[in-house]
């Protein structure tokens, strides 16, 4: 694009942009606010852009345009901003300083422009080619309105370029849309056929795009954007300068790993995890899921003791979960998922949109299949596990909606367990046994259930509705587990 089509305010030379941003680092987003858009757009119940609008219009004074290409100009070069709310990590073995609260929204997915785009020119690699980004702090367990971004404390930027490798991938997601359309197109003779099949792309092409999706739904306008796995890989390149480990054999498609996990179970199958520690050189005295993670990482070629330590596992989001057996085969145990904000749900109106969407549909999994036969723990394979659409919309957003409806009729109870017999069971600490009336593996496949290690008053640290409980988390039954597996 030519130089002469930007606002002036919008060109700048690097070291201008380095002193203005590394001046409001530390600060908040209000301290930072010098042109009143607080103030502006005060009454509004939703401003999930103001911190952006606050480094563009206040911090770097440009004036405020709604245009696809890049924002700014830095030493000649066509840059887009973009700022980032981060989050503290859940997980206390998390490898990150920080995580990015959502998906990171790039650009439109303008159907009829990108039929005829090429990568290296389309408007989503213009976008993406120099970046400059500015990270806040999203200082609250909750989604909140305006005036709650007002305390968040700006943490930092950096600019920043794709590498080849990286760029690779881009480009190759990208095509995976851009011909899906084009198949559309060829396909559907009239605009009102074409229109009918669009809302296929934000679901269809979930199992094969690697570092994108595209969202909302159509006729809702669909935008590209990095999936929020990717993009705290890129946000913990400023925040820890952390090098994760590179496999010699890299990963561009998920068949890649289906190969892997194959040849993999055919040479490991059947072997005890004492056999595999000393092939492999594992501690056989970490604790047996532990374990069972850093023999796969091993067999991949990985020297690390997490899978995602390894790169192109964290870009992607894959998870490793462990899936025990009994000696006969069948599952051992329900699988625990991750710790949600129930209170948050409550305040989430679109499913799509939601934390709990995200994490199903924005990960795929690697389930580690091992088999416990007297007093051995024997390897039985992995298996590579996406939820689709149909899963997600029938089960994962069932026990959304159950959860949310329980907290705002304000239905929720703790409810005592009885025994057969109807007696209340004891715990062996003395405390009569009890769960919150959350939905159930009898009657969900994803259901809600606690994780601390006793159900003493001191581990009740999460308060609903007035009523004290352990930690809730999100499982998966393990019924449903052994389907996945077969």
């Amino acid at each position: 694009m030519d130089d002469a089509h930007i606002e002036p305010s919008r060109i700048f030379k690097r070291e201008d942009v380095e002193k203005l941003l590394t001046s409001i680092t530390g600060k908040t987003l209000l301290q930072a606010d010098k042109v009143g858009l607080f103030k502006r757009h005060e009454g509004c119940d939703k401003m999930k852009g103001i911190a952006g609008d606050i480094i563009e219009e206040s911090v770097l004074r440009c004036r405020k345009d709604s245009r696809q290409e890049p924002d700014i100009i830095v030493d000649g070069v066509l840059t887009e901003l973009k700022t980032s709310g981060m989050i503290k990590p859940k997980k206390k073995d998390s490898p990150y300083v920080y995580e990015c609260k959502e998906p990171v929204s790039i650009t439109a997915v303008s159907i009829p422009v990108i039929v005829k785009e090429e990568f290296e020119t389309s408007n989503f690699w213009h976008k993406l080619a120099h970046m400059l980004w500015v990270y806040y702090w999203y200082k609250s367990p909750v989604t909140v309105k305006l005036d709650g971004y007002k305390d968040f404390p700006i943490l930092g930027f950096q600019f920043y370029e794709f590498s080849e490798r990286d760029k690779r991938l881009l480009e190759q997601d990208w095509l995976v849309v851009r011909d899906f359309l084009i198949v559309i197109h060829r396909d559907y003779n009239t605009q009102e056929e074409r229109e009918k099949q669009y809302p296929r792309l934000s679901h269809e092409l979930r199992s094969q795009l690697m570092l994108i999706d595209t969202a909302p739904k159509f006729p809702n306008n669909p935008r590209f954007r990095l999936k929020r796995a990717y993009a705290t890989v890129i946000a913990d390149k400023y925040f820890s300068q952390k090098h994760f480990e590179e496999l010699d054999e890299s990963i561009s498609k998920y068949t890649d790993i289906d190969s892997k996990c194959k040849l993999m179970t055919q040479k490991y199958k059947g072997k005890t995890f004492s056999q595999i520690a000393n092939e492999l050189n594992v501690d056989i005295k970490l604790g047996v899921k532990n374990f069972a993670e850093s023999a796969v990482v091993k067999m991949f070629g990985g020297h690390v003791s997490k899978l995602n330590d390894i790169e192109d596992f964290a870009k992607i989001g894959i998870i490793a979960k462990s899936v025990p057996l009994k000696a006969d085969g069948n599952g051992k145990e329900d699988m625990k998922l991750f710790l949600p904000n129930l209170i948050e749900w409550t305040k989430e109106t679109d499913f799509e949109e939601s934390a709990m969407y995200d994490y199903f549909a924005g990960h795929h999994f690697i389930f580690i299949i091992y088999r416990h036969i007297d007093k051995e723990v024997v390897f039985e394979g992995f298996k590579r596990i996406f939820f689709d659409e149909d899963f997600i919309v029938k089960n994962v957003k069932r026990t959304w909606e159950d959860v949310r409806n329980l907290i705002t009729s304000k239905s929720l109870k703790i409810e005592g367990k009885v025994d057969k017999d109807g007696n209340s069971i004891v715990n062996k600490s003395g405390t009569t046994k009890e769960s919150p009336n959350f939905p159930k593996s009898s009657t969900h496949k994803v259901f809600i259930r606690g994780g601390a290690p006793k159900t003493l008053d001191k581990f009740k640290t999460l308060e609903i509705n007035g009523l004290k409980m352990i930690p809730q988390y999100v499982w998966l039954s393990k019924h449903t587990v052994q389907e996945l597996i077969k």
